[in-house]
């Protein structure tokens, strides 16, 4: 019974599987099938025809180089000589220049002050120096000079009298 099947009561108990044919593959496929049919047939002309080497041309190579580098004597070529220097004045004047222009840069540099980033040698040592000293030195420093220095006492109706006799009102309620 299942032999007797048609065709479109078989294909209903298929699932699709998915693929699809691309748009306009079967109108490319004959330009494809062209491109590749030209293509053997260049490589079957290549094959054909090839490249060849001469016979004897490896065994032959080295007495040619031989002959075309040796060939000449030492004593046929003269060496070409190039004086950089043609005459006098040119090494005078490239001398002048070069003095000169040393002369601008040793004067322009020198009456610069000396900088690291805008600081000058000193000021950038110092604060080196300052980056350098533990901060628990420059706490005792400080604590030290202030125990030192005595501390003047005043009452609080000295104080009260200060401000009445020195500040306004209005500068009193402004700071408020």
């Amino acid at each position: 019974m299942e032999e007797n099947l048609e065709h479109s009561d078989w294909m209903k108990g298929i699932k699709e599987t998915g693929f699809t044919v691309p748009s306009g593959y079967f109108d490319d496929l004959n330009t494809g099938i062209k491109a590749r049919i030209s293509a053997e047939r260049l490589r079957n002309v290549v094959q054909e025809t090839g490249y060849d080497v001469p016979d004897g041309y490896f065994e032959k190579l080295h007495t040619t180089i031989l002959t075309k580098t040796t060939s000449q004597s030492v004593s046929d070529t003269k060496p070409k000589v190039v004086r950089l220097w043609r005459s006098n004045i040119l090494k005078y004047a490239s001398a002048a220049c070069f003095l000169i222009v040393a002369g601008a840069g040793i004067y322009f540099n020198y009456n610069q002050p000396a900088t690291i980033n805008g600081i000058g040698y000193t000021d950038a040592a110092a604060e080196q120096m300052l980056f350098d000293i533990d901060e628990e030195v420059i706490i005792e420093h400080i604590e030290a000079n202030y125990r030192d220095e005595q501390k003047p006492t005043a009452t609080e109706e000295a104080l009260e009298n200060y401000i009445l006799n020195n500040y306004s009102q209005n500068d009193l309620t402004g700071n408020l």
